[in-house]
């Protein structure tokens, strides 16, 4: 199975398994979270498990309304099949990595989303070495969920040395990665480059009818028995 972008543009598709670093503008990748939700809803509306931890305290469930209601499928109904963890310790994001090793064994998940991983590293109180060791813990530990079912991780720019040196430890853990970057910041609209070319998502026009279509043909997932 694979998770297209554009049919035409192999560069942007994300395999069925593996860590995929999904990395765009915003706080910690905030702007091209978009995408990972829209992939969630599309999961959540065919029946499917999906394991969300949110690393820098942002997760917030109506942002999935619109998205559930556009393919038909009960909100309620699609959230109770979505398991929000959140850290708001480097620590207690550890933890929750560590426990979802095990947990997507029990759920049968279909994706796993860490949402700005980045966020809890770069506390000021956390020593260098620390946050590289536990880094490394993290991302082996997410190889063996990636096993089982895609992991999606989201970061943004590299916001300091230590952020730039964080993101280069991740890298060797990394099977594929998908980068976005502002078009038109004005009016909302990331570009996703390719070597074949690029795709603009215009984020101004998600909730209306037309938009919502358009972003799920973007963010589609084949069918899954």
């Amino acid at each position: 199975m694979m998770l297209p972008l554009r049919q035409n543009m192999r560069e942007l598709q994300l395999p069925s398994n593996g860590i995929t670093l999904l990395e765009g503008p915003g706080y910690f990748g905030k702007d091209i979270r978009v995408v990972a939700q829209h992939w969630t809803t599309a999961f959540l509306s065919q029946g499917h498990t999906i394991h969300w931890i949110d690393g820098s305290n942002r997760f917030d469930p109506t942002r999935f309304f619109s998205s559930l209601q556009s393919r038909n499928c009960n909100i309620e109904d699609g959230l109770r099949r979505l398991y929000i963890g959140r850290g708001f310790t480097l620590h207690q994001l550890h933890a929750l990595i560590m426990r979802v090793r095990h947990e997507v064994v029990l759920t049968k998940a279909s994706m796993v989303v860490i949402d700005g991983i980045m966020a809890m590293f770069l506390d000021e109180q956390i020593k260098r070495f620390e946050a590289r060791s536990i880094l490394r813990h993290c991302l082996a530990m997410l190889q063996d969920v990636a096993i089982q079912c895609p992991v999606i991780v989201l970061d943004g720019q590299a916001t300091s040395n230590i952020h730039r040196q964080l993101k280069q430890t991740m890298r060797p853990y990394l099977n594929h990665q998908l980068r976005a970057t502002w078009e038109d910041k004005k009016h909302r609209k990331l570009k996703f480059s390719s070597t074949n070319g690029h795709v603009i998502l215009d984020l101004n026009s998600k909730q209306t009818h037309e938009g919502i279509r358009q972003l799920q043909a973007f963010t589609s997932i084949d069918p899954i028995e």
